[in-house]
């Protein structure tokens, strides 16, 4: 069978100047998936799952020593991801983001951190690199994403050929986890873990200091879906095939 989803995000996020160190920030996100289903024979049903929605909300801190170099973060992070009409008071995960990173100059800076999450199938911790590197006039490595509970920051590489426009060849590791409702009909009140590989292209035009909009075209490697029942016990484990990926997305300023 075949499945495909339209996908629709939004986020509004801002930063405080504490003093001359530490800034403070706020960031909220929704996420919705509109799946639709053609002969989905690997779990003898119609439709699996409805829509599927996630809420993320995040308060990332920041100290920088302007003198030598060194940055600090801390990201406490909630997450509300379930089916729709799935229990609400199951479909949460919470946990943080702790990071340190050296800046060499301006344009060069490294460091790593470690996300603690509790999950909504159980505990879970992960190393990652925090990088923003310029190579050289028209190119550039950095992290595309922010770590969150769906895993690290990935890794892109930029090309900025002119001033307003750049090109990102990237890839990252995600794995999503829903709570699924109880009229579910593979895993009634369990959990939908849907993990898979994005690499992608993007084409960034930028129209002033506040606002740009991105291409991006892609496909999903490695992807697997995974039911888990009501005790966190598998149901069903199923690969699928390359996902092709087509984004267009706004960002503006305000």
């Amino acid at each position: 069978g075949t499945a495909g989803a339209i996908v629709w995000q939004a986020s509004f996020s801002g930063n405080w100047k504490l003093d001359d160190a530490q800034r403070l920030g706020f960031s909220l996100q929704y996420g919705q998936q509109d799946w639709s289903f053609d002969d989905p024979q690997a779990w003898g049903v119609a439709t699996p799952w409805q829509t599927l929605s996630r809420v993320a909300v995040s308060a990332p801190y920041s100290h920088v020593n302007t003198k030598t170099g060194w940055a600090y973060t801390l990201i406490p992070g909630l997450d509300f991801a379930r089916e729709r009409d799935a229990s609400s008071s199951d479909s949460f995960s919470y946990g943080l983001n702790a990071g340190v990173a050296r800046f060499l100059d301006k344009d060069r800076m490294i460091g790593g951190g470690v996300a603690i999450w509790q999950r909504l199938d159980g505990f879970q911790a992960f190393p990652y690199v925090a990088i923003n590197w310029k190579l050289s006039e028209h190119w550039k490595i950095a992290n595309p994403f922010q770590v969150s509970v769906v895993g690290p920051a990935g890794l892109e590489a930029v090309w900025s050929p002119k001033p307003g426009f750049e090109m990102g060849f990237g890839a990252t590791w995600r794995e999503y986890e829903y709570r699924l409702a109880a009229s579910n009909p593979v895993a009634p009140g369990g959990i939908l873990v849907d993990s898979t590989i994005p690499v992608y292209m993007r084409a960034e035009t930028k129209f002033n200091e506040s606002a740009r909009l991105n291409l991006y075209l892609g496909v999903g490697i490695g992807g697997e879906f995974e039911f888990l029942d009501a005790n966190e016990n598998t149901v069903s484990t199923e690969e699928h095939s390359l996902m092709p990926i087509v984004g267009l997305t706004f960002n503006g300023q305000f």
